[in-house]
């Protein structure tokens, strides 16, 4: 299977629950004026960080191999492709279809770890121009100490595919040097995302490694996700904590 088939049936679930991206991060990219010289959205996904970039006065291409993810895009996002701020595509980040040096910024949001780094790189240095910057950026709830981060990931692993690493995490640590050859710095943004029962569930649905809905064993992870919820629920929700990483850097 790859990658982008990975979220085949996905996008509804992946569009509705999926957490987004905290505006001092967009507010960070913007004051070091890197988002008035075209950005390149590279595995967009439904939106989520592009979404961002728009709002921080970006002009945007979306990269996106998988249709359905494109199609949730431009459903949510066709005014501002029709304002011509934003063009959505088809394509990989070893092949995004872009102009060579057509941008000045790369951007990657809970993508990169999919990515072939070395024809990766290659691809960037093309459509980058000189002095181009890149930032890599992932939402993940695994490393912080919270009581529902701790049950939630419990349930996690309980339903994970067989083959999916222990403890895996988003951020490719081995891999950043290879995306970055030309150094970095690491930036983390507090991004707690408070969850009702049905976006609990959807979250889950969403994830690649866990049961899609319909699929066997979705039924059960539902049952495990309800009693979760039922235990930690106040108010009607539940608060799963998210630290989001952005690292910013350069191929040179």
């Amino acid at each position: 299977m790859s990658h982008a088939d990975r979220f085949l049936g996905r996008a509804e679930v992946y569009a509705a629950a999926r957490p987004g991206y905290p505006g001092a991060l967009g507010a960070w990219l913007r004051d070091l004026g890197l988002l008035g010289t075209g950005v390149a959205d590279l595995g967009a996904g439904t939106g989520l960080f592009t979404r961002l970039l728009l709002e921080y006065g970006a002009t945007v291409t979306a990269v996106e191999p998988n249709a359905d993810m494109r199609a949730q895009l431009l459903r949510a996002l066709n005014s501002l492709v029709q304002a011509g701020q934003l063009k959505v595509q088809a394509g990989t980040s070893e092949a995004t279809g872009l102009a060579a040096g057509s941008v000045g910024l790369v951007t990657a949001a809970q993508a990169a770890h999919w990515f072939d780094p070395r024809p990766t790189v290659r691809e960037l240095r093309r459509i980058l121009r000189p002095g181009g910057r890149v930032v890599l950026v992932w939402n993940d709830w695994r490393g912080v100490d919270e009581p529902f981060n701790r049950a939630y990931g419990d349930v996690v692993r309980r339903h994970s595919a067989p083959d999916t690493p222990e403890g895996i995490t988003r951020s490719p640590d081995a891999e950043l040097a290879i995306l970055l050859p030309g150094g970095l710095e690491h930036h983390t943004f507090e991004n707690p995302l408070r969850l009702s029962r049905e976006r609990l569930q959807a979250l889950a649905g969403s994830i690649s490694y866990l049961p899609a809905p319909g699929a066997p064993g979705a039924a059960s992870m539902a049952r495990d996700l309800d009693v979760l919820f039922d235990t930690h629920a106040a108010d009607g929700t539940v608060v799963l904590t998210y630290h989001t990483h952005a690292y910013l850097g350069q191929l040179d």
